[in-house]
């Protein structure tokens, strides 16, 4: 989900007051997920909402064979 959708669903929370566990219910979005987006969304605005990189995103584990 890119963070346009996410910020589609959060809006309704945001601007409109909707409870994240109404909007949890109603978008089959985790409870705990929209909370961490709601934390982002505050932190760091919609920048916040984008797909962070992995930190072991260069990491690649190699065979101890």
């Amino acid at each position: 989900m890119d963070a346009r959708a996410r910020w589609r669903i959060l809006r309704l929370h945001v601007e409109d007051q909707v409870p994240l566990a109404r909007l949890a219910r109603e978008t089959d979005v985790g409870l705990r997920t929209l909370e961490r987006w709601h934390a982002r969304y505050r932190a760091d605005g919609y920048a916040g909402l984008e797909a962070a990189s992995r930190a072991d995103a260069a990491f690649r584990p190699t065979s101890s064979t």
